[in-house]
C-alpha cells in the first residue's frame, strides 16, 4: 500500500481531523464547543495518535480505510454472510451486526470475553462503552491495529477474523482501555484498581500481561501473544511486531521508577526475547528470537544471542545464505 511522501500540516490540526465519527462517539457537551460549532468535516477521523516526529512516517494517514465507521462496514460485510451459521449467529449479531459502531462492537466483545461472576457483563460493557466516547483515539489505535494485521500476517485475510478471535489484539485494545482509566485526570483509586483487575483478567484469559501504565502506540501485533510481559513504564511504538514470551521487563534493580524498555517504531521482536531495562530500542530494529537485550539499540540494527549487534557485514553474509531477515534465522 502507498505510503503519503509527506503529511500536510492541515493532517495535524485536530479541529480539523475530527469527522462525523468523532462527533458521535463524543459527549454532547463537545458539540457546543465554540471551535467545532461550525466547522465543516472534511478529512478523515484521525487512525493514529498525532506524533509530531514520526508523523511523516505513518502509513495510511490518507487511506480512508482508517476511519472506524469504514472498518466497521467492512466487518458488517464480513459478518453478514457468516450470521447464517447457527453456530456462528449468536456472537456475530450480538458483537457486531446488532452494533451501531466499532466503539460499541469491541465493548460488547470484551466485556463478554472478560466477565465472571464477580465482573458483570453489562457492567464492563457501560464502562468500556464509556471510556471510549471519552478517548475516540482507542478506537481509531484498534482500526489501525486490524489494518497492520492484514498487512503483515499471511494468516489473517480478513478484519473479521483477528477481531473475533486473537486474542493478541484483545490484549492490546483491554490494555489500552486499562491504561485511559489508569491515567485519567480524573481517575480514582477505584479507576486504578479496575485497571489492575483488567490487567489480571487478561492476563488469566489472554495470556498477556500488561501493565495499565504502559504505553502502546498505534497499529501493533502481538502475534500468538502468550507469555507476553509488558511492564509498568515500557513503550511500543507504532507498527510492531511482537511475537509470543516476549519480556519488556525490569532488571530486577531497586531505586527507580521508570525500569522498563522503550521500544521504537516499526521494531520486531522474535519469540521469547527478553529485552530488558531502561533502554532504548530504536526505529527499524529487529531484536532475535531468544535474544536478551539489556543495551541500548540503534536504529535499523538486529540484534541476536545476547547483546550481539550484527554488523553490516554479518548481515549480508546471512542473506547471502538465504536466511532473509523475516525468517529470524541468523548465524550467531
Amino acid at each position: 500500500m502507498a505510503r503519503p511522501a509527506k503529511l500536510g500540516l492541515r493532517m495535524f490540526d485536530p479541529v480539523a481531523q475530527a469527522t462525523r465519527d468523532a462527533i458521535e462517539m463524543a459527549e454532547p457537551e463537545l458539540l457546543a464547543k465554540p471551535e467545532l460549532r461550525n466547522q465543516e468535516f472534511i478529512l478523515s477521523y484521525p487512525a493514529f495518535e498525532i506524533d509530531f516526529e514520526s508523523a511523516a512516517e505513518l502509513p495510511f494517514a490518507m487511506d480512508p480505510q482508517s476511519s472506524p465507521k469504514t472498518m466497521f462496514l467492512n466487518l458488517k460485510d464480513e459478518a453478514e454472510p457468516l450470521a447464517k451459521n447457527r453456530l456462528l449467529a449468536v456472537q456475530l449479531k450480538k458483537h457486531i451486526l446488532q452494533r451501531s459502531n466499532m466503539g460499541d462492537a469491541i465493548s460488547s466483545l470484551l466485556a463478554s470475553k472478560l466477565s465472571t461472576p464477580d465482573l458483570p457483563e453489562e457492567g464492563l460493557f457501560e464502562l468500556f462503552q464509556t471510556t471510549m466516547i471519552k478517548n475516540p483515539l482507542l478506537v481509531s489505535h484498534m482500526v489501525q491495529d486490524l489494518l497492520w494485521m492484514r498487512e503483515i500476517d499471511p494468516a489473517t485475510s480478513s478484519y473479521l477474523h483477528p477481531f473475533l478471535n486473537f486474542k493478541g489484539f484483545h490484549a492490546v485494545q483491554t490494555q489500552r482501555i486499562a491504561h485511559a482509566l489508569w491515567t485519567s485526570q480524573s481517575s480514582d483509586e477505584a479507576d486504578k484498581m479496575i485497571a489492575l483487575t483488567l490487567q489480571s483478567r487478561a492476563a488469566e484469559l489472554f495470556g498477556v500481561d500488561a501493565h495499565p501504565g504502559a504505553v502502546l502506540r498505534h497499529g501493533i501485533m502481538l502475534d500468538h501473544a502468550t507469555g507476553v510481559v509488558i511492564g509498568e513504564t515500557a513503550t511500543i511504538g507504532h507498527h510492531c511486531y511482537i511475537l509470543h514470551g516476549v519480556t519488556l521487563g525490569a532488571t530486577g534493580k531497586s531505586g527507580a521508577f521508570d525500569r522498563h524498555p522503550k521500544i521504537g517504531n516499526r521494531v520486531k521482536i522474535g519469540a521469547g526475547a527478553m529485552v530488558l531495562g531502561n533502554i532504548q530500542v530504536e526505529d527499524d530494529a529487529v531484536l532475535g528470537a531468544s535474544s536478551v537485550v539489556t543495551v541500548p539499540i540503534g536504529s535499523g540494527e538486529t540484534v541476536v544471542g545476547i547483546n550481539r549487534v550484527l554488523g553490516s557485514k554479518e548481515k549480508a553474509e546471512s542473506s547471502a545464505k538465504g536466511h532473509n531477515m523475516l525468517t529470524w534465522m541468523y548465524q550467531i
